[in-house]
């Protein structure tokens, strides 16, 4: 057998089989694990808007974007993206 010969086999059956010799597996959709939905978590009341801000300043620094909602009754409701 030619080296050209030898080389073609040895190309075609490293091409055809390699995801076999190299042990690369595929994992299907439904086996991955699925990232939580990121929604606003309700993280205290205050019962003025600058409280509510002053604390929604500190998550802000620490990368949580927040938010304050006036509730009718209980002040004011800071939120925190998560």
């Amino acid at each position: 057998m030619g080296l050209r010969t030898r080389a073609a086999i040895l190309a075609a059956a490293l091409t055809t089989g390699l995801g076999v010799t190299t042990g690369i597996a595929t994992v299907p959709a439904q086996a991955s694990q699925a990232t939580p939905a990121a929604t606003w978590w309700d993280v205290g009341t205050y019962g003025t808007k600058s409280l509510c801000i002053d604390a929604g300043q500190q998550y802000q620094r620490e990368g949580w974007p927040y938010r304050c909602l006036h509730v009718t009754g209980a002040g004011w409701v800071l939120e925190i993206w998560q």
